[in-house]
């Protein structure tokens, strides 16, 4: 059965290249240079495949394929694309289309893909495939005997009477397998099979042989003969022969298609996986922003419940300057200002600025954005910090600092103002849970002060390496189970609306996550909690 396919491109010179090879494939071949053309002809001959280019002067090719495969179910779709249109390929053979092919075209491709589409075409309508055998003798008697037994074998045959026909008849002409004499006129048999496995590598050659040539016979399997038969010929032991041939054919044929197959499913698996790490990579970096959106909300939202405390550690020495410049004011008055007043008046000046100075530093660095910059940290001194901005807070709300500092703890990676956040919270978190409990019952709190206890220690084996341990511990309300569970999750507070964001501990848990530690909550419903940070002191890659 003849398969018609339909060329459809505005490039001329390829048409006309196209229809030669397809015209020695065995197939029937319309030509069109227009998207309307093609629907013309679609409407009034059977197109078995279609050769589409996706660029076409007047219409979307991706859009006709569409038209084709809902119209015309039975007929199958090449795509031809330029070099670099691989994307728009792909999403050809998610609309349907079976192969594609780029420009400048490969006949091994073509030959590849249009095998594919007959073998869908041939699942489809369960019809079988007619080998085509060449044989190439110059005796004419025996060419046309051998032609009409192999026609009645079911063989579609072809017959040339010296090598150089054989191979003009290649060239023109789809052949599965070639059965040639090795000695001939004009072109031997072996050099006809030289030629020949140069173009098309899966044709099959028996060779015939007169009787003791045997070293000819030999030669030719090494030059890729798949055998040898000699003459007087045996037709059983011909059609054996042919048969091996035509399943080596078969399975080269069926190795071909395969590894197309294969090819064309990893391009499109590269290009979803391509796809997937863009919009990966696109949403880390939203996720990034928002975390550290996250972090400078629960920042500000701290210096917030700060306000008090680090109004009043910059009004001390705001307070003291003022006294100074009174004092110096008096005496000036009194004429009684020394240059020994005024030098001790200076220093005092000096030292206050100095303070004020390094409190609204402190402020700025924990407040800005960089959430990266992971140096060499002492622990100790983060603690430090975070007692000097919790202090008079601490202190207004009656809260007993107790410190049990380890002072040859060695450094860990990190960043420091993100520690620093990390202890704040925890200890605010305590100190809204003793400011809780205070409101408890007198006789309940008999002999009971508040306490939160701060301590550090090295632990060593820490996930086959030593780490740095922050103990936070208050005497405070602890918790049920079921908010134990949720105080990592965003959002989540006891608290009044309006009082917390929520944020406080999943930015904290976030943040030891990001320096490879662990965070743990030890807590008893009415005696209080613990959460203990523990840090590696070499963050290892994971």
């Amino acid at each position: 059965m003849e398969r018609a396919v339909l060329i459809v491109d505005d490039s001329r010179i390829l048409c006309k290249e196209l229809a030669k090879e397809l015209r020695r494939n065995f197939f029937s071949t319309y030509i069109t240079y227009t998207v309307i053309d093609a629907l013309e002809i679609l409407n009034k001959k059977k197109i078995d495949v279609i050769l589409l280019d996706v660029k076409m002067p007047d219409g979307n090719g991706l859009e006709f394929l569409k038209q084709v495969k809902e119209k015309w179910t039975n007929c199958e779709v090449i795509i031809i694309t330029g070099y670099g249109s691989q994307e728009i390929a792909i999403k050809a053979l998610r609309v349907g289309a079976i192969d594609y092919l780029e420009k400048p075209l490969k006949f091994d491709e073509l030959d590849a893909a249009l095998g594919r589409a007959l073998e869908k075409l041939a699942e489809k309508e369960e019809l079988i495939y007619c080998s085509s055998v060449l044989i190439v003798d110059d005796d004419k008697k025996f060419t046309q005997k051998i032609k009409k037994i192999l026609e009645k074998e079911g063989y579609n045959s072809f017959t040339a009477h010296n090598g150089k026909e054989g191979l003009e008849i290649v060239k023109n002409t789809k052949i599965d397998v070639i059965l040639a004499d090795i000695k001939m006129p004009v072109m031997d048999g072996i050099e006809l099979l030289e030629k020949v496995k140069k173009l098309h590598q899966y044709i099959e050659v028996i060779m015939i042989t007169g009787y003791g040539d045997k070293e000819n016979a030999i030669k030719s399997l090494r030059k890729g003969a798949i055998n040898y038969i000699c003459k007087p010929i045996n037709i059983e032991e011909l059609c054996i022969a042919l048969k091996k041939a035509i399943e080596r054919v078969g399975l080269n044929r069926n190795q071909l298609f395969r590894s197309r197959e294969l090819k064309i499913n990893t391009e499109i698996i590269s290009k979803m996986n391509k796809k997937m790490e863009e919009k990966i990579k696109k949403r880390t970096q939203e996720l990034l922003q928002t975390q550290t959106q996250l972090f400078q909300t629960s920042k500000l939202a701290t210096l917030g419940e700060m306000s008090a405390g680090l109004a009043h550690e910059i009004n001390q020495p705001l307070t003291g300057i003022s006294l100074i410049a009174m004092n110096i004011k008096k005496l000036i008055e009194r004429r009684l200002l020394t240059e020994k007043e005024i030098k001790e008046a200076m220093q005092e000046i000096s030292d206050n600025v100095k303070r004020m100075s390094n409190i609204v530093t402190h402020i700025r660095a924990f407040a800005r954005q960089d959430i990266h910059n992971f140096i060499q940290v002492n622990v100790n001194e983060c603690i430090k910090k975070a007692l000097n901005l919790l202090g008079e807070q601490l202190r207004l709300h009656d809260i007993k600092i107790i410190k049990e500092l380890d002072y040859n703890l060695p450094m860990i990676e990190g960043e420091p103002y993100q520690i620093e956040q990390v202890i704040i919270n925890i200890i605010s978190n305590a100190r809204d849970a003793l400011d809780e409990k205070e409101r408890w019952d007198k006789e309940r709190l008999k002999d009971w002060s508040k306490t939160i206890t701060i301590k550090t220690a090295m632990e060593k084996n820490y996930e086959k390496g030593n780490c740095i341990c922050i103990y936070v511990s208050d005497n405070g309300t602890g918790m049920l189970p079921e908010v134990k569970q949720k105080m990592f999750e965003p959002f989540f507070t006891k608290k009044e609306v309006g009082k917390a964001t929520g944020l406080g501990m999943s930015i904290s848990y976030g943040i030891v996550q990001s320096h490879k530690g662990r965070i743990y909550v030890d807590t008893k419903e009415g005696e209080g909690t613990t959460i203990s940070v523990k840090f590696p002191i070499k963050m290892k890659e994971q």
